[in-house]
């Protein structure tokens, strides 16, 4: 009965282990595919912002140019001045420029961000894959040592009388009845049937069968 528990809990234990990486692994790229599109959006913005900054940095320096020329005609001739308008086109490239200049800082600041956690999620995707493969080890490690256990019982119950060995398997689960009876010869597995239950055995030659198609 103690080995018969020890078969059905590490199996769940291993199930819940890789149930809970496959939901870490689908966090994780779901993580990556968000900062992934952000990425693409921040890139799209700042490339938006460069235009717009160039274009008016070039209607200021053509203002700025005609301003120089202005000055040039006012020294000449004291009661040209600049008109209302120009002062007031002035202001707002300025004030434009400042503002696209904060946006350029926000844009570099988010990218910075972006950075940071896609080396974050690179670090967790390489954890999870050592834990990948240390979970996938630990498997390993118990199907051969489960297939030894089997392999002992198999040569312990092939050995006993096939009377003997009948009356235990008649109160054993039926999976693991079907697991040593399909590691003995054919005639010690035949001989110990011949002597079980008759609806038993019924169902454990069912299982073979099916195992064996």
């Amino acid at each position: 009965m103690q080995k018969k528990s020890k078969i059905h809990i590490l199996p769940f234990f291993i199930f819940m282990a890789v149930l809970t990486l496959s939901v870490k692994v689908n966090n994780v790229f779901d993580m990556y595919n968000n900062h992934t599109k952000q990425a693409l959006v921040i890139s799209a913005a700042q490339a938006q912002a460069e235009e717009k900054l160039n274009q008016e940095t070039a209607e200021l320096t053509d203002v700025l140019q005609g301003s120089r020329t202005n000055a040039a005609a006012n020294a000449e001739n004291p009661n040209n001045a600049f008109t209302q308008s120009e002062i007031m086109i002035l202001q707002e490239l300025a004030e434009r420029r400042e503002v696209l200049d904060l946006r350029a800082k926000e844009i570099d600041k988010r990218a910075i961000q972006l950075k940071v956690a896609e080396d974050e999620i690179d670090k967790k995707l390489r954890q999870l894959k050592d834990y990948e493969q240390k979970l996938q080890k630990l498997i390993n490690e118990y199907s051969q040592k489960e297939q030894s256990n089997i392999d002992s019982l198999v040569k312990l119950y092939a050995s006993m009388k096939p009377k003997d060995a009948a009356r235990i398997f008649n109160n054993m689960d039926m999976n693991i009845t079907v697991a040593l009876l399909k590691g003995m010869k054919p005639s010690a597995s035949s001989a110990i049937l011949s002597q079980m239950e008759s609806e038993k055995a019924q169902a454990v030659t069912a299982q073979l069968i099916g195992n064996n198609i």
